[in-house]
Protein backbone atom coordinates (compact mmCIF):
# COMPACT_ATOMS: atom_id res chain seq x y z
CA UNK A 1 0.00 0.00 0.00
CA UNK A 2 1.34 3.42 -0.93
CA UNK A 3 2.29 5.84 1.83
CA UNK A 4 0.15 8.89 2.27
CA UNK A 5 2.59 11.64 1.27
CA UNK A 6 0.33 14.34 2.69
CA UNK A 7 1.03 13.07 6.21
CA UNK A 8 4.81 13.19 5.89
CA UNK A 9 6.65 15.97 7.66
CA UNK A 10 8.35 18.47 5.39
CA UNK A 11 12.04 17.64 5.31
CA UNK A 12 13.12 19.99 2.56
CA UNK A 13 15.18 22.85 3.98
CA UNK A 14 16.01 24.35 0.57
CA UNK A 15 14.61 27.86 0.30
CA UNK A 16 12.41 28.89 -2.59
CA UNK A 17 14.66 30.09 -5.44
CA UNK A 18 14.07 33.66 -6.59
CA UNK A 19 15.91 34.93 -9.68
CA UNK A 20 15.65 38.43 -8.20
CA UNK A 21 18.28 37.27 -5.68
CA UNK A 22 20.82 36.86 -8.50
CA UNK A 23 23.13 39.79 -9.25
CA UNK A 24 25.32 39.97 -12.35
CA UNK A 25 27.87 42.76 -12.75
CA UNK A 26 29.98 43.65 -15.78
CA UNK A 27 32.79 46.07 -14.91
CA UNK A 28 30.97 46.99 -11.71
CA UNK A 29 27.69 47.86 -13.46
CA UNK A 30 24.55 45.82 -12.70
CA UNK A 31 23.36 43.81 -15.71
CA UNK A 32 19.57 43.87 -16.26
CA UNK A 33 17.07 42.71 -18.90
CA UNK A 34 17.99 39.17 -19.74
CA UNK A 35 16.73 36.78 -22.39
CA UNK A 36 13.61 35.21 -20.90
CA UNK A 37 14.53 32.61 -18.30
CA UNK A 38 18.22 32.42 -19.22
CA UNK A 39 20.48 34.92 -17.51
CA UNK A 40 24.06 33.65 -17.58
CA UNK A 41 25.86 30.43 -18.52
CA UNK A 42 29.27 29.50 -17.11
CA UNK A 43 31.44 26.82 -18.71
CA UNK A 44 34.99 25.76 -17.87
CA UNK A 45 37.39 24.68 -20.61
CA UNK A 46 39.25 21.88 -18.82
CA UNK A 47 38.64 19.29 -16.13
CA UNK A 48 39.99 19.94 -12.63
CA UNK A 49 41.70 16.56 -12.68
CA UNK A 50 42.80 14.33 -15.54
CA UNK A 51 43.75 10.68 -15.36
CA UNK A 52 46.77 9.28 -17.16
CA UNK A 53 46.55 5.51 -17.59
CA UNK A 54 49.51 3.46 -18.78
CA UNK A 55 49.39 0.36 -21.00
CA UNK A 56 49.03 -1.92 -17.98
CA UNK A 57 46.15 0.01 -16.46
CA UNK A 58 48.02 1.83 -13.70
CA UNK A 59 46.69 5.33 -13.32
CA UNK A 60 47.91 8.66 -12.11
CA UNK A 61 45.65 11.57 -11.29
CA UNK A 62 46.96 14.99 -12.30
CA UNK A 63 45.48 18.20 -10.91
CA UNK A 64 45.03 20.94 -13.48
CA UNK A 65 45.40 24.61 -12.63
CA UNK A 66 43.73 25.85 -15.80
CA UNK A 67 40.68 27.88 -14.84
CA UNK A 68 39.89 29.14 -18.35
CA UNK A 69 36.30 29.20 -19.47
CA UNK A 70 33.43 31.12 -21.00
CA UNK A 71 30.79 33.25 -19.32
CA UNK A 72 27.85 33.93 -21.61
CA UNK A 73 25.34 36.65 -20.80
CA UNK A 74 21.94 36.01 -22.38
CA UNK A 75 20.68 39.55 -22.93
CA UNK A 76 17.65 41.29 -24.28
CA UNK A 77 18.95 43.62 -26.99
CA UNK A 78 17.12 46.55 -25.36
CA UNK A 79 19.29 46.22 -22.24
CA UNK A 80 21.74 48.94 -21.26
CA UNK A 81 24.45 46.29 -21.04
CA UNK A 82 24.03 45.39 -24.73
CA UNK A 83 24.08 49.08 -25.64
CA UNK A 84 27.31 49.51 -23.62
CA UNK A 85 28.87 46.51 -25.36
CA UNK A 86 27.99 47.85 -28.81
CA UNK A 87 28.97 51.43 -28.04
CA UNK A 88 32.07 50.97 -25.97
CA UNK A 89 33.28 47.43 -25.61
CA UNK A 90 32.72 45.62 -28.86
CA UNK A 91 35.29 43.00 -29.71
CA UNK A 92 38.16 44.19 -27.63
CA UNK A 93 41.61 43.52 -26.36
CA UNK A 94 40.70 45.13 -23.02
CA UNK A 95 39.88 43.00 -20.01
CA UNK A 96 36.54 43.17 -18.24
CA UNK A 97 35.46 42.04 -14.78
CA UNK A 98 32.44 39.79 -14.36
CA UNK A 99 30.92 39.11 -10.95
CA UNK A 100 27.90 36.81 -10.46
CA UNK A 101 26.26 36.16 -7.11
CA UNK A 102 23.43 33.69 -6.61
CA UNK A 103 21.94 32.32 -3.37
CA UNK A 104 24.16 29.26 -3.88
CA UNK A 105 27.43 30.35 -5.49
CA UNK A 106 29.69 33.28 -6.27
CA UNK A 107 31.36 33.20 -9.71
CA UNK A 108 33.82 35.81 -10.88
CA UNK A 109 36.45 36.50 -13.48
CA UNK A 110 38.84 39.44 -13.38
CA UNK A 111 40.13 38.97 -16.92
CA UNK A 112 37.31 38.47 -19.42
CA UNK A 113 37.49 39.32 -23.11
CA UNK A 114 34.70 39.67 -25.63
CA UNK A 115 36.68 37.93 -28.37
CA UNK A 116 34.07 38.11 -31.13
CA UNK A 117 30.86 39.92 -31.82
CA UNK A 118 27.91 37.78 -30.71
CA UNK A 119 25.27 36.37 -32.99
CA UNK A 120 22.11 38.46 -33.01
CA UNK A 121 18.71 36.75 -32.90
CA UNK A 122 15.82 38.57 -34.57
CA UNK A 123 12.31 37.19 -34.43
CA UNK A 124 8.74 37.71 -33.37
CA UNK A 125 9.51 37.69 -29.66
CA UNK A 126 11.92 39.69 -27.50
CA UNK A 127 15.10 40.36 -29.43
CA UNK A 128 18.04 38.53 -27.87
CA UNK A 129 21.81 38.36 -27.99
CA UNK A 130 24.24 35.96 -26.30
CA UNK A 131 27.52 37.70 -25.38
CA UNK A 132 30.26 35.13 -24.71
CA UNK A 133 33.25 36.37 -22.72
CA UNK A 134 36.43 34.27 -22.81
CA UNK A 135 37.95 34.26 -19.32
CA UNK A 136 41.53 33.63 -18.22
CA UNK A 137 40.36 32.21 -14.88
CA UNK A 138 36.83 31.69 -13.57
CA UNK A 139 36.62 31.37 -9.79
CA UNK A 140 33.78 29.50 -8.08
CA UNK A 141 32.91 29.80 -4.39
CA UNK A 142 30.02 28.62 -2.28
CA UNK A 143 27.55 31.34 -1.26
CA UNK A 144 24.72 29.53 0.55
CA UNK A 145 23.46 31.36 3.60
CA UNK A 146 23.14 29.07 6.58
Amino acid sequence: MAENLANQALEDDEPLFDAADVAVFLDGKLVKYFNGNDMVSVSWTTDNVTLDIDAQGAGTAVRNHDGRGTITMHLNRASDTWQDIMGGYGVSTGYHKIDISTPYEHVYAGKALLTKNPDINVGGTAQTVDCAFSCVNIALEGNKNK
